[in-house]
């Protein structure tokens, strides 16, 4: 059983030979988000 699965929108940068990852946006997956991801 899946609790509180997360939608998550990220980009990974190289700045000055430093790899940064920056979050875009973060959200409560859908229904079908949950039924995607687990295969249903």
């Amino acid at each position: 059983m899946v609790h509180g699965l997360l939608f998550v929108v990220y980009t990974d940068r190289i700045i000055m030979g430093r790899e940064l990852v920056r979050l875009i946006s973060a959200r409560r997956a859908t229904k079908f988000e949950e039924m995607l991801y687990l295969g249903e």
